[in-house]
């Protein structure tokens, strides 16, 4: 059995059982999925609940963090916020840790949901990459990018994401998995 851990903020908490489902069979029959995000959490609710969640021993561990941590009502700042992941990435010394980078958020005159900015969460961006390493990344953008070019909408409240979006982020994320 490979176990693969889910951890983060809603990005990876809006995993429905489909979703799972999906994920599951598009990593392997011997692929079981736990879903450890929660929407709302910063990478302080991560850092606090990782050394819980690493008894697990999983094999793979999927980090979602930074949305959360960018937005103005609970900053963490990007020194805090780099040292809450390494935190997280330590606790699973023995796992692959991957990354599922927040998507751009849609912005109406220079503003996203609840005051986040696609600039301000670049930062956030780019220290996960850099926490897992750009090859353990998932560029959540990039694989959205033919969707969004062909006028198909990926968000449902300008952060998150719509069912289409999931089912090719979910497929990109299982082919990230298998090469880890």
């Amino acid at each position: 059995m490979r176990l693969i851990v889910l951890f983060g903020d809603s990005m990876l908490g809006r995993f429905t059982k489909a979703r799972i489902d999906q994920f599951e069979d598009e990593t392997g029959a011997d692929a079981v999925v736990m879903n450890c995000a929660a929407g709302g959490w910063t990478s302080r609710d991560g850092a606090r609940r990782a050394p819980t969640l690493a008894r697990l021993a999983p094999d793979v561990v999927v980090l979602s963090f930074g949305m959360n941590d960018c937005a103005p009502e609970r900053l963490v700042d990007i020194d805090s916020f780099a040292a809450n992941l390494r935190s997280i990435v330590e606790a699973f010394p023995n796992a692959d840790v991957l990354g599922f980078l927040p998507p751009s958020v849609v912005e109406q005159e220079g503003i996203g949901p609840r005051g986040r900015t696609n600039s301000g969460l670049e930062p956030y961006r780019e220290v996960l990459r850099d926490s897992v390493s750009p090859s353990r990344a998932m560029d959540t953008d990039a694989v959205l990018a033919p969707l969004v070019a062909s006028g198909v909408p990926v968000h449902v409240d300008g952060m998150h994401l719509t069912d289409e979006a999931y089912r090719c982020l979910i497929t990109a994320l299982a082919k990230l998995v298998d090469a880890s």
